[in-house]
């Protein structure tokens, strides 16, 4: 993995906008490397995956750009990343792991690309998610996936034919939800507790 230090116009774009300018500036440039923004530090690779507990706990870890190289993205990879605000994912990502993004409290966006297959159990539970679609490609998508999100709404893709277990539970801020073509089959307490949800 390379490093690059950050310069002060760099840096300067970091400030101004959460990441985002980082990402644009070297992000797209090293298509499709992933492209990692940690306190100060960019960090280039060309990985296929994001190993199992690859930054989980990690406070440093503000925003990442993962390349059309990487195809999935492992178990806690990213679990309990607090300070992460941007995760801008290319075509090519098929499977997210058990937990990945579960307690990521500063990651309110995010866009799922139409190339992911699975998402596993409990993949972004307690985080910050406020809207999320789940592309028709999504065929598996693991219970307690979202439980404790603080989702406001979902936009579930018509490859899903069930939700599985606590899927959405305890979502207190779910005011909408919109339901693929195929849905067949709701799993015990999909939506338990999810108070705003009328």
């Amino acid at each position: 993995m390379a490093n690059l230090t950050v310069s002060s116009s760099v840096d300067s774009m970091m400030q101004a906008s959460d990441a985002s300018g980082i990402r644009d500036a070297i992000g797209a440039v090293n298509y499709p490397y992933t492209t990692d923004f940690i306190s100060g530090t960019v960090s280039t690779s060309n990985r296929l995956s994001i190993p199992d507990n690859f930054y989980e706990n990690d406070l440093t870890f503000i925003a990442t750009y993962l390349g059309s190289n990487v195809t999935s993205i492992g178990e806690y990879s990213y679990a309990l990343c607090e300070n992460l605000a941007s995760v801008t994912i290319a075509n090519g990502l098929t499977t997210i792991g058990n937990y990945a993004f579960e307690g990521t409290s500063s990651l309110t966006e995010l866009k799922l690309p139409h190339t992911v297959i699975t998402i596993g159990e409990g993949g972004f539970y307690s985080s910050a998610v406020e809207n999320i679609v789940i592309p028709d490609s999504v065929t598996s998508l693991g219970g307690f996936a979202f439980r404790y999100a603080d989702l406001e709404s979902i936009v579930i893709g018509d490859g899903l034919t069930a939700l599985d277990l606590s899927t959405f539970r305890d979502c207190a801020s779910l005011t909408s939800v919109t339901f693929g073509a195929n849905i067949v089959r709701l799993r015990n307490d999909c939506f338990r507790s999810c108070t705003s949800l009328t």
